[in-house]
């Protein structure tokens, strides 16, 4: 098997009435997170598809140009999944979010359009950089297999986590091998980093107030409980724009790779 397997998944999907906010860990600030992090990817994971295949052709590497194909294959089915899973969300009737929703999309068709090829490839490599160091914490932390995880979304995350680990390598290789400015990429870190986060935040104040009315006061979501949320990111997100940040030398447990051989066993089709 390809070290980037390109897998079909079938998950459970909770409806609205069944979903509780709260589904990470009884933490809500990790909750409200992770559910910002399944609405933006639906968006998001279109433009890193377009955006890496518009410039496949100048790849002169044929092993990073299959590379940066299974990456696309393997965020293709990222956005499909979550798709489904924000219907749940979505169907909660939170005043704003579907709006809040909307203007992402809007931001990544806008960024197609005007935005060159660096840019777009920058910001690629900007959000993978993030999402490996999360992945990575996500699993140390053991937040998805946690009891108190609703196990339909857990068994989504742990999976498009896993994936994330595997093609940990591509937007940062690409970038390099199409550009390699250092600087211009620190930059797109820290453009991507604080694009999704903006995102995430602005999550927490739509829903955490009609919860609050709702399931009661545990829901509640302040300002400094924000502030803390960004602190603990911080340090990860300063660590994808040092000069020597390398994906190609960070540790990926052996856990990992004996779970991605139980999702490939679990997948409805694997290539």
């Amino acid at each position: 098997m390809h070290p980037i397997p390109v897998r079909k998944m079938e998950f459970e999907i909770p409806s609205p009435e069944d979903f509780d906010p709260k589904w990470v860990a009884n933490n809500i600030v990790l909750s409200y997170a992770t559910t910002g992090v399944s609405l933006y990817v639906a968006y998001l994971e279109p433009f890193l598809v377009k955006s890496l295949r518009r410039v496949l052709d100048q790849v002169t590497d044929a092993e990073l140009k299959e590379n940066v194909d299974r990456f696309c294959r393997q965020e293709a089915q990222h956005y499909m999944q979550h798709e489904r899973f924000n219907e749940a969300i979505l169907g909660k009737g939170y005043p704003g979010l579907a709006e809040r929703f909307a203007r992402v999309k809007a931001d990544f068709d806008r960024f197609l359009k005007t935005k060159d090829e660096r840019w777009c490839v920058g910001f690629v490599e900007g959000f993978e950089a993030y999402t490996t160091q999360s992945a990575l914490g996500s699993f140390k932390g053991r937040v998805f297999d946690h009891p108190r995880t609703d196990k339909r979304f857990g068994a989504l995350f742990r999976w498009h986590m896993a994936e994330e680990l595997e093609h940990r390598l591509v937007a940062f290789d690409i970038y390099e091998h199409l550009y390699g400015d250092y600087l211009f990429r620190a930059k797109m870190c820290v453009i991507a980093q604080s694009h999704i986060w903006k995102f995430i935040l602005d999550c927490m104040r739509i829903m955490s107030p009609v919860d609050t009315a709702r399931y009661g006061d545990s829901y509640r979501v302040s300002a400094p409980m924000r502030a803390m949320a960004v602190a603990i990111v911080l340090p990860m997100c300063l660590r994808t724009i040092m000069p020597w940040y390398k994906p190609h030398s960070l540790v990926v447990p052996d856990s990992i790779r004996a779970l991605s051989e139980e999702l490939t066993a679990a997948a409805k089709s694997a290539a």
